[in-house]
């Protein structure tokens, strides 16, 4: 009988919260490790409507129409490295996010 490969080991849970007042996103900036699944909160405290986007994760992370007051969460899987991701709150630079590891296969240089 054919053996069955295990499946791979569920990515590492990263919870952050973001809050948007205005045009600036608090905190400013964060980091958090690359291949962790993160779940994300964003708070919109004034300023609303807005729409929230995290370049080099649109694909991703995109979330619109966002009214003061309203809270909102999404995941998604931080499986890009870099420190050059920027929070657009309505298109405006508003904090960055670092992800944090090697682009290579099991960081090897």
């Amino acid at each position: 009988t054919a053996a069955t490969a295990a499946p791979p080991p569920a990515a590492p849970v990263t919870a952050i919260t973001i809050e948007v007042r205005g045009d600036a996103v608090t905190p400013g900036n964060l980091a958090l490790p690359k291949d962790h699944r993160v779940r994300l909160t964003v708070v919109l405290r004034d300023g609303g409507p807005v729409s929230l986007r995290l370049a080099g994760y649109e694909d991703r992370v995109r979330m619109d129409s966002l009214v003061t007051g309203e809270t909102r969460s999404l995941e998604f899987l931080a499986d890009r490295p870099g420190g050059d991701f920027t929070w657009l709150v309505n298109g405006r630079p508003s904090g960055r996010l670092a992800v944090t590891g090697s682009h290579l296969v099991g960081d090897h240089r």
